[in-house]
């Protein structure tokens, strides 16, 4: 694409050494309006429209419809105790979790081991991060408030499994990323190609590193284990849009969509100046930009817009009153300075909206 305000900013931050990657696609009224890639994804190797890039958190939007295609199926309903089918979740509180509050973080358990960075480096099995989300003590009551969490998503896979007797890489695979023509999408990585490398990840260096490693790509994570191209992850927001496409029924995307929460207190963790009693809403999977978290992605997008960020430079935002759909995907993982991470996608995203919609 010719040069331009956003092409010259993700460039000065490849130049500056803030990322040494970075793809930006944007679809405006269904259209692919915008598409550029900058800088090496990883060493020796360009960032072009084949890079496949770990998506860290942005990963649970896509637990989340493979959990609300089962919801569709009659396997499991929002309502449905998680101790129905997983009944080591039980005590302290734990009986009265239910889908719906795993769905939108208000379960009330922790967000992961405090110990996550060791355990990646002993190679830790997903089956005993499970039994050590299993045995959390809750922070809260269920439903009563929010806070974000790694942990629930371990819980709903299990479900998924037991209920249907299908791993949830499997369940993912077959209900979601084929239907939806998601032929870049990985879960878990396996044999992909070009696969970004993340700079600040967790055991960065080690044989356990979160996002670089063996054991990283074939861990399988629902939290932080699926992998995408830049079209791919644009694509899949299209099936969230008012005039996308469909493999989730327009009901299921209503309810993704929209505030599940109840208004009840927390915040997202990558936010933060928004007062004393901040109030995140969330839909099934997907973050909500309102009236109370105006800045959440852009404030120059609505308060319809839906998103979601992830922890390895990555974010995903879907404005309907727009008909705009915008995805960043970088490699500098947010430990490397919060606000800065999150002032980059924040400035790549004003760009490409002000570029896009005019």
């Amino acid at each position: 694409m010719p040069a331009s305000p956003l092409t010259a900013l993700v460039d000065r931050f490849v130049g500056a050494n803030e990322f040494t990657g970075a793809a930006v696609v944007a679809y405006h009224r269904g259209a692919l309006v915008r598409e550029y890639y900058a800088g090496n994804a990883a060493p020796g190797i360009p960032a072009t429209a084949d890079t496949i890039w770990p998506l860290a958190s942005i990963s649970k939007v896509y637990s989340a419809a493979t959990m609300m295609r089962l919801v569709e199926l009659g396997e499991v309903t929002l309502n449905t105790r998680a101790n129905s089918i997983l009944t080591a979740l039980t005590g302290a509180g734990r009986d009265d979790i239910r889908v719906r509050h795993l769905l939108t973080h208000t379960a009330g358990l922790m967000y992961e081991s405090p110990a996550m960075a060791e355990r990646l480096r002993n190679h830790t099995s997903l089956a005993d991060m499970l039994d050590e989300a299993l045995e959390s003590q809750p922070l809260f009551a269920a439903g009563s408030q929010l806070s974000y969490s790694d942990y629930h998503w371990l819980i709903l896979a299990e479900m998924a499994l037991l209920r249907t007797g299908k791993s949830f890489s499997t369940l993912m695979n077959e209900l979601i990323l084929q239907p939806m023509g998601l032929s870049k999408t990985y879960f878990p990585v396996g044999t992909t190609g070009p696969i970004a490398y993340v700079r600040g990840a967790l055991a960065e260096g080690s044989s356990g590193d979160m996002y670089n490693s063996d054991y990283g790509h074939g861990l399988a994570h629902p939290a932080f284990g699926v992998v995408a191209s830049a079209r791919d992850v644009a694509r899949f927001a299209l099936h969230f849009m008012p005039k996308g496409p469909r493999v989730l029924s327009d009901a299921t995307v209503w309810a993704m969509t929209h505030d599940q929460t109840a208004g009840v207190p927390g915040a997202y963790p990558v936010i933060s100046g928004i007062g004393a009693n901040p109030r995140q809403a969330w839909g099934v999977g997907w973050a909500l930009q309102t009236a109370s978290t105006p800045a959440l992605f852009s404030e120059l997008l609505s308060f319809d817009t839906f998103g979601h960020h992830g922890a390895s430079g990555c974010q995903v935002m879907a404005d309907p009153k727009q008909e705009l759909v915008v995805v960043t995907l970088t490699n500098t993982h947010l430990n490397t300075g919060i606000d800065r991470w999150y002032e980059r996608l924040q400035a790549i995203a004003a760009c490409t909206i002000a570029e896009v919609v005019g």
